[in-house]
């Protein structure tokens, strides 16, 4: 796969290259493997890798030798890495023949042959930087409808599912409903299992929000800014999402409170470490129905709405999912004030996504949070300790432990 590999494989536009293929993180485990195969040298290795820096830092002297010793960029070769579960294959014969393959996007042999290793590497990066044959998009889909490790999409810790439960939960199906504004710091760790591998991740989140009512008529703006910073085994992405939404009262009495909620959203997420992001924005429209009965507050939170991604370009790769979804999200809450300034919620939810497919493309989510309201005057107006547990297509399960602080 490899020539004095360091030659190309050195070079920036290569990191570029293969951090624009793998947009995802995962934990637990590497980020990606890398396996070298050298007949002729003997050489049979396989390494693992955090990041995409972790791996091309090491060539910025144009040597592999930190890593593999003794490779002849004059012999046959043969790599295999894998990115967060999409495996691919990168040969070269006796005459420098580069053959690429990635049978998940349905990329098979295909050939460049530049008269030396080097060269006809080069010919593989022009052809994914032009993203001919929409080869770059084919790689890109790849990830979000084979793993549950792409950050863009494709699963319930993606940008694309956490700006739907950001427009669910703002709308009032959730613990943050209950409040009118908050800057709620919170921390949780996340767990999946796929392919017999458990991941784990941990997410701080600092959601901002602030309503502006229209006096007494029932009418509010709603407004929120959420933001991300999630590490994954020492690879870290941030994200922020910019949300804006009507609260138009249908039914407004002690007996029934009934909103309808017309929302629009705009998300980014990034990684320095995987030189990777992508951007999406969506439109809902939410109905919130709140029924009290004495100590119980019983909600029903339907959602339906439209979402998709937004082409970007790192420096000569774009990067462009062709993403087009509809989502539905539905769900009940039961809360019950058992004592003065405490409460108990439990919830549960479904999500299905529509269009473009995706590898989970619908989940379930429940949860449970205890709430303690304070006194005015205090610093916080209220914390809540949440855990969720969601399960989905494709044997997806996660678990979640938070606690938010709400001010």
């Amino acid at each position: 796969m490899l020539n004095n590999t360091g030659n190309y494989f050195s070079k920036k536009g290569l990191a570029l290259t293969f951090a624009a293929l793998c947009l995802a993180t995962e934990a637990k485990a590497e980020m990606f493997t890398l396996h070298l195969q050298q007949t002729s040298t003997n050489i049979n290795e396989t390494r693992g890798f955090e990041s995409v820096i972790d791996l091309f830092d090491r060539y910025e002297d144009g040597t592999l030798d930190s890593i593999i010793n003794g490779y002849d960029d004059t012999k046959a070769s043969s790599g295999q890495i894998e990115f967060r579960g999409i495996p691919m294959t990168l040969s070269f014969d006796d005459s420098a023949v580069l053959t690429f393959n990635v049978p998940e996007a349905d990329i098979n042999n295909l050939t460049f042959n530049g008269g030396t290793q080097e060269e006809s590497f080069k010919l593989l990066k022009n052809w994914l930087e032009d993203n001919k044959d929409g080869l770059m998009k084919k790689i890109l889909k790849a990830g979000v409808e084979k793993t549950p490790y792409d950050m863009v999409a494709g699963n319930p810790n993606s940008l694309m599912a956490t700006m739907t439960d950001t427009s669910f939960q703002r709308a009032g199906g959730g613990v943050l409903g209950n409040f009118v504004s908050y800057i709620s710091p919170n921390a949780s760790q996340h767990s999946f299992d796929f392919n017999g591998d458990t991941k784990e991740a941990n997410v701080y989140s600092l959601p901002l929000a602030k309503t502006f009512k229209f006096g007494n008529s029932g009418y509010a703006l709603l407004l929120d800014m959420p933001l991300t910073y999630a590490d994954i085994d020492g690879s870290v992405s941030y994200a922020a999402q910019l949300g804006l939404g009507l609260k138009i009262p249908v039914i407004n009495n002690d007996k029934v409170k009934w909103n309808l909620i017309p929302a629009a959203r705009a998300g980014a997420i990034g990684s320095e470490d995987m030189l990777s992001g992508g951007v999406l924005y969506s439109g809902t429209l939410t109905s919130d129905l709140q029924i009290p009965v004495g100590k119980f507050t019983y909600g029903i939170t339907n959602m339906a709405g439209y979402i998709r991604d937004y082409s970007i370009k790192i420096d000569d790769y774009e990067i462009e999912y062709d993403l087009q979804n509809s989502v539905f999200k539905n769900g009940f809450s039961i809360r019950w004030d058992f004592a003065d300034r405490w409460a108990l919620n439990g919830s549960y939810s479904y999500t299905f996504y529509t269009g473009s497919e995706l590898f989970i493309d619908d989940y379930h989510d429940t949860g449970i949070a205890l709430i303690r309201k304070f006194k005015k005057g205090s610093f916080f107006s209220g914390m809540a300790i949440v855990g969720n547990y969601a399960f989905g297509s494709n044997d997806y399960h996660a678990y979640r432990i938070g606690i938010n602080l709400l001010f």
